[in-house]
């Protein structure tokens, strides 16, 4: 046992003397060490000679009674103030430096209201109720001390309380101590050196840490799901299954998917169209409250960046037996659907079934076959569903005409294809684009989606539903002006809807200059899609009901919903499966939604990196961009790469600047203005891989290159208790003794 535990064990039965607890540890180092921690981290004090135990819980308790306070994440940190993300408020909320307590990002927090002086509304954090751990630092100073400023705070600067092997400039993860007082009387704990960053591989490894996201399962979760497995009796549980191995069912993804959830079959009728949406029955082999299911709600979601993954289940379900692979008997769960010749869901009914893929489907080969591009390779490798996917394009263009129709918003993303060396270095990129085979499989899972979806709310069933909320006013009103600087509007005549005319404009912006602003300045107008056990509709896609069912291996959120719709399904009474999935779903809900906001900031993260050090190797090269943003500090530029970069302003030649936000920067002296939308010719003139930024200049300007050696790489270190010293055990001695 730790001794930090055993110092509070003693003191949980009531205050002791600290003569007589120093004798009882003998005064060790590790003693000193221990207190001092405690004492800096808020957990004992210390009164008239006697060592007590902060009443944490009756804190908390009275933190949790007092309706004014409310809990959020710190989720920014500037020289004089901060801002915490507030579920409850849909929004950041400012918090001035002196409010601040010494919180950094990532800490969970209550705060409360503050008399607002600028703003709409301040706060400040009454207490810090879960510490951020792996916290990222960047050594500052070496000497007789250790000085490190916080990666996503340069502003603030902590001393080490232990010794590593480190030099100026290194990165180093951090556990913060002493918040509850204030930033200056915060310390650290140097906890692992990652060295200088100068490949994607150290950058993403060190953004993993800093998100707590765990690579690798714990060993007694993939033993839980080997014995699951080796239990499972299929052949018993396949007669109690709807059979449909004779049905030609196929599943797309890309060549490289390993986690396959979902397959499809199709048929044309007299009336119209059969379609099945077979999905992967996780829920069967995934029972709640296992160690599996335990380790998966933590995660909430598998984590895709670059070439890689961090799966939300161990591969023996992912990549095995809950994966639909080619010519193998899988379990799943399967949406049956009945549409007219109008692609209008006449009738659908969910069935625990038993099927067998004919083909693992590739998105770019069958991209070609649909244009009428394919080979004889193709042919033959298709001839199982060859007929099936000329009916699947049909009854898309059915689908997709409705969803126009309705105004469904079509937003252009950035999203980017890595291309990787064989050492993982990536070297370059492409602009993703979405081929006819991803639309048809998009369209045919968001009509699954919505049947589970309204299955739930016409059954009032308790159910974890996937929302999205018409902007809000303020948002709106940004927008308009934004738009009305380039020239653009929202057009709303009689009878079209906001989404209508949002979906107008994308398209209005499409393949322009100004597509990627213009799609960003819409998408940056929407709140934020989430889950929640209330049915509110899908503002952004337009539909009344919407769920996620159809990735139960990848999203906690869809495993959650396969668990009550499998005791519908089964005829279990209404009355327990409310009584029984009710809080389930708003926890399930919270915590998919939390994961989510993760693993997106951490897939763009990564992203970022990766462009970084893809254009690392661009350093002078010359490229043509659009002008994608405008700051008082420069302006970001766009290529055609997806890669965004920063002017800064000390290049532009630019005196007392003005800025037009959303729209300009004009220099009243020199005449010179750049405006959203504009072409400009940049060079590479820096690259900051660990942070994913990349510096251009305008291409006339010229750059001194730097000099001097790079930095040489240090061995990896992780903390191990230094040995004895017998002069810092002195100091610290000294240190407690004052404080009595």
């Amino acid at each position: 046992m730790p001794i930090k535990d055993k110092i509070l064990k003693e003191l949980k039965d009531g205050p002791k003397k600290y003569k007589k607890l120093r004798a009882k540890f003998k005064g060790s180092k590790k003693f000193y060490d221990a207190m001092e921690e405690l004492y800096d981290r808020g957990i004992i004090t210390e009164r008239n000679g006697y060592i007590h135990l902060v009443d944490t819980e009756k804190k908390m308790k009275k933190a949790k009674a007092d309706p004014s306070l409310l809990a959020g994440t710190v989720v920014k940190l500037t020289e004089n103030f901060g801002f915490v993300r507030v579920p409850q408020l849909e929004r950041d909320v400012y918090v001035s430096g002196k409010y601040m307590m010494g919180a950094v990002p990532g800490d969970e927090v209550m705060i409360k209201p503050v008399k607002a002086t600028r703003r709409d509304m301040e706060c400040e954090i009454v207490r810090i109720t879960k510490e951020k751990t792996n916290v990222v630092a960047v050594v500052s100073r070496v000497g007789r001390d250790i000085s490190m400023t916080l990666k996503d705070c340069p502003y603030v600067t902590v001393r080490s309380v232990n010794k590593a092997p480190v030099v100026e400039d290194d990165i180093v993860l951090i556990d913060l101590i002493g918040r509850g007082t204030s930033h200056s009387r915060l310390s650290a704990r140097i906890t692992q050196v990652i060295g200088s960053v100068s490949s994607s591989q150290k950058a993403v490894r060190v953004l993993l840490a800093e998100k707590n996201l765990e690579t690798e399962f714990p060993q007694s979760v993939i033993n839980d799901a080997r014995r699951v497995i080796d239990k499972t009796d299929l052949a018993a549980e396949m007669e109690h299954r709807t059979d449909l191995r004779g049905m030609p069912i196929f599943t797309i993804d890309s060549a490289s998917t390993k986690d396959i959830d979902d397959a499809i079959s199709i048929e044309k009728t007299e009336n119209g169209y059969k379609l099945g949406v077979h999905i992967a029955d996780v829920s069967f082999y995934v029972r709640g409250g296992s160690e599996t299911d335990n380790e998966a709600f933590k995660r909430g979601t598998s984590v895709y960046f670059g070439n890689s993954v961090i799966p939300m289940l161990p591969k023996e379900y992912s990549n095995d037996v809950c994966s639909l692979n080619e010519k193998s008997d899988r379990l799943a769960f399967s949406c049956l659907m009945t549409l007219d010749s109008q692609g209008v869901v006449t009738d659908y009914r969910f069935e625990k079934t038993v099927i067998r893929s004919r083909v693992k489907g590739v998105y770019s080969e069958i991209n070609s076959i649909l244009a009428g591009e394919e080979t004889d390779r193709l042919k033959n490798k298709y001839s199982e569903v060859y007929n099936q996917l000329s009916t699947a394009k049909q009854l898309f263009s059915l689908l997709r005409a409705r969803r126009v129709q309705r105004g469904s918003m079509d937003i252009e993303s950035d999203e980017s294809y890595i291309i990787f060396d064989e050492t993982g270095k990536a070297i370059g990129l492409e602009k993703r684009r979405r081929g006819l085979s991803e639309m048809i499989i998009e369209e045919f899972m968001l009509l699954a989606n919505s049947c589970s979806a309204n299955l739930a709310k016409k059954m009032n069933l308790p159910f974890v539903y996937r929302i999205h909320t018409r902007p809000d006013a303020e948002k709106m009103i940004t927008l308009r002006e934004n738009l009305g600087r380039l020239g653009l509007a929202l057009e709303q005549g009689e009878g079209k809807s906001l989404q209508q005319a949002m979906s107008d404009l994308l398209d209005e912006t499409r393949s322009t200059n100004l597509e990627t602003t213009v799609h960003k300045m819409i998408l940056r107008s929407q709140s934020k899609a989430k889950y929640s056990p209330d049915p509110v509709g899908h503002f952004g896609i337009v539909l009344d009901d919407y769920a996620h069912f159809t990735s139960p291996i990848r999203r906690y959120s869809d495993l959650a919903i396969h668990r009550i719709l499998s005791d519908f399904v089964a005829g279990k009474k209404h009355e327990a499966v409310v009584k029984r999935y009710s809080r389930f779903a708003a926890s399930r809900s919270q915590q998919a939604s939390a994961t989510e906001l993760v693993a997106m900031q951490t897939e763009r993260d990564a992203t970022d990196i990766y462009k970084a050090e893809i254009m690392a190797d661009h350093i002078g090269e010359e490229f043509t961009g659009i002008v994608s943003g405008v700051a008082n500090y420069g302006i970001y530029v766009a290529l055609e790469n997806t890669v965004e970069g920063l002017v800064h302003i000390s290049l532009l030649d630019m005196f007392n600047p003005i800025l037009t936000e959303g729209y300009s920067l004009y220099c009243p002296v020199s005449g010179t203005e750049y405006k959203i939308g504009d072409e400009i010719s940049v060079k590479v003139v820096g690259t900051d891989i660990l942070n994913g930024n990349v510096d251009f200049a305008p291409a006339d300007v010229q750059i001194e290159k730097p000099t001097g050696k790079p930095k040489p790489e240090i061995k990896e270190y992780k903390e191990k208790r230094p040995r004895k010293d017998t002069g810092k055990t002195k100091r610290t001695k000294l240190k407690h003794k004052r404080r009595r």
